[in-house]
């Protein structure tokens, strides 16, 4: 009788990517330890067969930088031994951008891979592997015929880990699309185990009807750019001396597969030319296991990532493991707000852009279209690289706390704005300078919030979460001043490598003018770690607005609230009538707070208690985005070289009344005055570090500065503050 050898199909992918206006020296380094060393050793095997993903600006950085890598890449392409997957341009997750931006998004990349390359886009590549069951029907649209998906995706749907060793087909509206599951055990063996484990586990997969798949998938990155990876996967002598003796990874595991014949090495598009899908299958909403316990709620991912880990580790509770659901991507803007401001500015930007659209379509000006269209190219183009995910979730990398990569997302979406106001200038109806106070649900969540802007400002309102400030972006320079990260609680906290001592935590959103009311013996590092006793109502109270007008290039908002300021001996109240009045004019804001004791509220000596022991305190945080060892500041209250020699980046108090801040790098200044009718407390100043858990381990990651001046509280105050930015 004739035996039938046992074989495996082996498809490998490694995925190149780099968030959008990265550092360039990380590009650099990133090539030099992984990008050109995987490239090479590749290109050193054109036995082996392998897909590859680039990102659509880091293919640009290697067309521009890199030239030698495009050949090389150019090169296997002829010889038929790589193949080239598309996506996202910029990397977005699907799920949360409009069709016709995923479609361009798509065409743009394919376009681009056409263009250098000569080859047909067949997959697509899925950021952070975020499923949607509706995916099929736009991916079919742009010529896609599969993606690679998490094995996670299948668990509840029933289908087994052997289940997950073939591909399925899907479809939505009748749109159908191939879907590969990535191999797990595969995917932690490789590169952190020696070569011969995964031959060993194909082995265990291999049968004789030939039609397995084992998927390995692997970021780029992974194979020389984390912890000491590019030793043992490229240095002679530094790889694994158990089965390979010292020979670097990437070229033993590439020989591994040349010398056993039983391990066929093909791209996904050849699998799916020789294999129909084992079967028709409806994928849930999904991402791979980790991802659904980060996008958690910190209380109930705790208890998820114990409960998860007692099942999976419990050979009686396997069963139970598999239909283990953890959290849903989109819920990463529920959880950080400051990522669903992001996305939903990009929402507001991309409706202005529309509406620019919708005018030229009315246009009969062939020539006044045709100056105006490459613009509104442009204007496409930064709203798409505000799209890039990286900065819109946290999990094992710093995601939001990236600060810089939330800078970038601004500065790109408030460029399309500056873009949007040349178009509006040109003759599309709008004068170049204008002002404007529209009341929008801006961030979705049935509130109404009140957006003012200008040629010069844009100042966006939240009446209901204290009346305060939650954007301010300074548009000739296109540079969002709040760009602050609130120091959320997170579950990995609790660890005993963080120093407790060290650890804050905020109890709402650091958004400007947020109104604290405070016992007079609250210490400066309370204040700062936000662990001080609230008496007032107001600091996340629901403001009413009672006034929204412009007056020629001046807009102005008033709004109010009526509550209660808690006595300091008992659970007695006094009311309070706190208004704010915000007016816009050119690149100055002036701010007027003030609070009036509601007559007949509160007996004498619950009041007398108050006014003698409580303080208030306004909330003016901000955010720098230039070299941190370079922020300067100075104030007009005095001249002393023990405070000149203090940072910004230092905490520090003085009594004054000025304070101004300087962003050396993009050369921009904050001028605060105030001004009151009660006595002095003093200006409290701190960084905002936020402590988050990264690749390379626990880090205090700068997330902006905070000022918050404070003053005894009266019957009636009145507090001005003038702020301008130049």
């Amino acid at each position: 009788m004739r035996i039938t050898e046992k074989t495996i199909n082996f498809p490998i992918v490694f995925h190149f990517h780099q968030p959008v206006d990265n550092f360039g020296h990380v590009f650099e380094d990133c090539f030099q330890k992984s990008y050109g060393p995987l490239i090479d050793t590749i290109f050193k095997h054109p036995e082996v067969k392998v897909t590859l993903h680039f990102s659509g600006n880091l293919l640009e950085w290697f067309i521009e930088h890199k030239p030698e890598l495009i050949d090389k890449v150019n090169i296997m392409a002829q010889r038929g031994q790589i193949e080239i997957i598309g996506g996202g341009y910029y990397e977005p997750i699907f799920a949360i951008i409009p069709n016709r931006d995923k479609i361009a998004q798509m065409r743009k990349l394919s376009n681009l891979i056409k263009t250098e390359f000569g080859l047909e886009v067949k997959g697509a590549w899925l950021s952070e592997r975020v499923w949607e069951p509706n995916y099929p029907s736009f991916l079919s649209e742009v010529g896609l015929e599969y993606v690679i998906v998490d094995d996670n995706h299948f668990r509840s749907c029933g289908i087994t880990q052997e289940g997950t060793l073939y591909s399925y087909i899907t479809e939505d509206e009748g749109k159908t699309l191939r879907i590969f599951p990535i191999n797990e055990p595969i995917r932690y063996l490789t590169p952190w185990k020696p070569t011969y484990l995964t031959i060993d586990y194909l082995k265990s997969i291999a049968d004789e009807k030939g039609d397995r798949i084992a998927l390995l998938i692997s970021d780029a990155e992974k194979m020389g750019v984390w912890g000491s990876t590019h030793l043992f996967c490229y240095v002679e002598g530094k790889g694994h001396e158990d089965g390979d003796n010292g020979k670097p990874f990437v070229t033993a595991f590439f020989e591994q597969i040349e010398n056993n014949s039983w391990i066929k090495s093909l791209t996904l598009s050849e699998y799916m030319e020789r294999y129909p899908a084992k079967d028709l299958v409806y994928l849930p909403t999904a991402s791979y296991d980790k991802m659904e316990e980060w996008v958690l709620p910190t209380e109930i991912r705790k208890n998820f990532k114990r409960i998860r880990k007692e099942l999976k580790d419990d050979p009686e509770q396997k069963e139970i493991y598999q239909f283990l659901k953890g959290g849903f991507w989109r819920y990463f803007l529920v959880k950080y707000p400051e990522s669903n401001n992001m996305h939903k500015k990009m929402l507001h930007v991309r409706g202005k852009l529309l509406k620019i659209e919708e005018k030229i379509r009315q246009l009969k000006d062939s020539s006044l279209i045709s100056k105006i269209k490459p613009k509104v190219l442009k204007t496409w183009d930064e709203i798409y690289k505000a799209q890039c995910n990286d900065c819109y979730w946290h999990g094992m990398f710093g995601g939001v706390y990236l600060q810089f990569l939330r800078f970038s997302v601004y500065t790109h979406l408030i460029n399309a704005e500056k873009l949007i106001d040349e178009m509006n200038g040109i003759d599309l109806s709008r004068r170049s300078s204008y002002i404007s106070i529209e009341p929008s649900d801006f961030n979705k969540d049935s509130k109404m919030d009140v957006l003012i802007e200008s040629e010069v400002l844009n100042v966006y309102l939240n009446p209901s979460e204290g009346g305060t400030i939650f954007e301010l972006d300074y548009k000739p320079k296109s540079y969002n001043l709040l760009n602050t990260l609130t120091r959320w609680p997170e579950a990995y906290h609790e660890s005993d490598k963080i120093e407790q001592s060290e650890l804050m935590v905020d109890r709402y959103r650091r958004s400007m003018l947020r109104i604290r009311f405070l016992h007079n013996d609250v210490t400066f590092e309370q204040l700062q770690s936000d662990e001080y006793y609230e008496f007032g109502d107001f600091i996340n109270g629901n403001f009413k607005v009672s006034k929204s007008e412009i007056d020629g290039k001046k807009a102005t908002l008033e709004m109010g609230m009526i509550g209660g300021i808690k006595d300091t001996d008992s659970d007695e109240k006094v009311q309070f009538t706190i208004s704010k009045q915000i007016v816009v004019v050119d690149d100055e804001i002036e701010i007027v707070v003030s609070g009036t004791l509601e007559e007949g509220s509160g007996n004498e000596a619950v009041l007398k208690r108050i006014l003698a022991n409580l303080y208030v305190a306004v909330d003016l945080p901000f955010f720098f985005n230039g070299d941190l060892s370079t922020f300067q500041w100075e104030t007009e209250d005095f001249l002393s070289e023990t405070m000149a020699k203090k940072t910004l980046m230092e905490p520090f108090q003085y009594k004054g009344s000025h304070f101004k801040a300087y962003d050396e790098t993009y050369d921009l200044t904050l001028d605060i005055n105030i001004e009151s009718n009660t006595e002095w407390q003093q200006i409290n100043h701190f960084p905002i570090i936020a402590y988050a858990y990264t690749d390379v381990g626990y880090k205090k990651i700068y997330q902006g500065l905070n000022l918050t001046p404070c003053f005894k509280l009266d019957k009636n105050f009145e507090i001005k503050l003038k702020l301008k930015i130049s």
